[in-house]
């Protein structure tokens, strides 16, 4: 599909087209995920970006006026969380150096080898659950080792349900850790 597929597609969806609509978050869904997978190794982490970022565009894609075209935009809207997921990769780095910086060992230091991280990793697991049990569940699960496709079948969801669901709950963890409350 070229680009000019893609912007006839958008003005059908905007005037109210869903199958011309359901094509063009296909067709955007395969060539999202060839593109970040080239640029970011880990699969869940690349399916993160690729399901935030088709949500963002599908939020704003019926209000917007292209000067250039759709096309161009929505790939602006991947490259912009394709940077941010690097950037808060490298915050998060830089805030949990690794354990062998510090010890000489091989392994991060984890829940296990601090037992108030563990603590307060609970607490929060705990107030995510109150929250939403989903949430704390996919956390729990993926945690325990479960691969995407073991967690989908348990939960009866499907995989890009699961990476928006873990995503959200990622984000309500990281919340939690830094403030102590999940708001």
């Amino acid at each position: 599909m070229t680009e000019q597929n893609l912007n006839e597609l958008y003005n059908q969806a905007k005037q109210g087209d869903r199958p011309a609509e359901e094509q063009l978050f296909r067709a955007l869904t395969a060539r999202f995920r060839l593109f970040v997978r080239r640029r970011i190794w880990n699969g869940e982490d690349a399916e993160e970006i690729v399901q935030k970022t088709l949500m963002a565009i599908n939020r704003d894609y019926r209000d917007m006026e292209f000067t250039a075209s759709f096309s161009a935009w929505a790939y602006k809207v991947l490259d912009y969380r394709i940077l941010s997921y690097i950037q808060s990769k490298r915050r998060h780095n830089e805030r949990n150096p690794r354990l062998d910086d510090v010890s000489g060992g091989t392994e991060p230091a984890g829940p296990d080898s601090d037992p108030d991280l563990k603590r307060q990793l609970l607490d929060c697991l705990q107030l995510i659950g109150h929250a939403n049990t989903r949430y704390a569940r996919i956390l729990n699960l993926k945690y325990q080792g479960y691969d995407t496709e073991e967690i989908c079948t348990k939960l009866h969801v499907t995989p890009n349900n699961f990476y928006s669901i873990l995503s959200r709950a990622r984000s309500m963890l990281e919340t939690c850790l830094e403030t102590g409350d999940i708001r």
